[in-house]
This record gives C-alpha cells, structure tokens and sequence, in this order.
C-alpha cells in the first residue's frame, strides 16, 4: 500500500493546492525556489513509489501504484514547465534591477532561457 496515495481524490486536491500555492508564492516572490522544492519532492515520490512497485507481488497494490506513478509523473511535468515559466520571470526581473549597471552574465541565469529551448525542440 503506497503511503502517498494519490489514488484518491482527496490526496490528488491536497497535492494540487499546494502546487498552486506554492507556484503563487514564485510567481509573486519573482524566485522558482518555491516549485523547485516542489519538483524535487514529485520526484522523491516518484522514486518512492517505483520502488515500491518493484518489491510488491500483489496485483491490486501494482495496480494502485502504477496510477500513483502515472499521476507523479504528470505533477513532475506540470512543475519542471513551471519551473522553467518562473526561471524566465526571475531573470527578466533581474535584467530589470541590472539595467543600469550593464548587462547580465550567462552565468547568472539557471537555464539559458529555458522556455523558450522547450518549446523549440517540441
């Protein structure tokens, strides 16, 4: 049995909340810190549960897993695109306060323009 069973719909509201809440606090905090925290904790339970998976021999936890492993990867998707939408506010911001003092370094940025990278190879 998962101990985070995104199976219901109850768990699946409560997971949902807090991605929100958290991508709020980013977008308003202009920081992608908040849903990095998140990302990483959607692939912590991703881990969790695959290898929960692979050590169980009853088909009807396998079963609750795999949806368990279904909706952990789609939160995972869902953060990794807000973490890229956060990263582009947070060096937009940056280019704003670094206006008067020349121009930002490469190596300031955490992803060359990561949304922009995504959308070119899909």
């Amino acid at each position: 049995m998962p101990i985070i069973d995104f199976t219901s719909p109850m768990m699946e509201i409560v997971a949902l909340v807090l991605f929100l809440l958290c991508l709020f606090l980013g977008k308003n905090s202009k920081s992608n810190t908040p849903i990095c925290i998140v990302l990483l904790c959607f692939l912590t339970i991703l881990v969790g549960h695959t290898i929960e998976m692979t050590q169980t021999a009853d088909t009807d936890v396998i079963l609750k897993l795999v949806k368990c492993v279904t909706v952990d990867e789609t939160f995972t998707f869902v953060s990794f695109l807000s973490f890229l939408w956060l990263d582009k506010i947070e060096i937009e911001e940056e280019k704003k306060q670094k206006s008067g003092n020349g121009k930002i370094k490469i190596e300031d940025k955490t992803i060359e323009d990561g949304l922009d990278l995504f959308w070119k190879k899909v």
